[in-house]
């Protein structure tokens, strides 16, 4: 996506830049200050584009579910301890489990939809 806009933003970057050295030249502070912020406000607009048509492109060309998850206790600690176990079901799970990591999977891979985080929510 940066390769689309490469030309426009080095375009508008140094139309910018060439304004902030000539507001420098003339010691103008105001007009220096004003735009150095046009141009950093400019830099994130479009970052903010890239990144929005990014993930549409990303989206569409890979359209399907992934399931993630974040485990704590994974039974086995950093120095090689038994620990619990919210991966798979087994007797040492911890007490605030109420699915394992595989019981959540088999119900992503039967219905991934309520897995989905929306707009909002994430």
């Amino acid at each position: 996506m940066k390769a689309k806009y490469a030309n426009d933003i080095a375009t508008e970057t140094a139309r910018l830049e060439a304004a902030i050295a000539a507001a420098r030249e003339a010691r103008d502070t105001e007009i220096r200050k004003r735009l150095q912020k046009e141009l950093a406000d400019y830099e994130k607009r479009m970052a903010k584009t890239i990144a929005k048509e990014t993930r549409a492109l990303l989206k569409e060309r890979f359209s399907y579910p992934v399931f993630l998850y974040e485990a704590e206790k994974v039974g086995i600690t950093a120095t090689g301890e038994q620990d619990q176990n919210e991966l798979v079901p087994n007797d040492n799970q911890p007490p605030v489990i109420t699915k394992t990591c595989l019981e959540l999977y088999r119900e992503f891979r039967r219905n991934p939809a309520p897995f989905f985080l929306t707009e909002t929510t994430a």
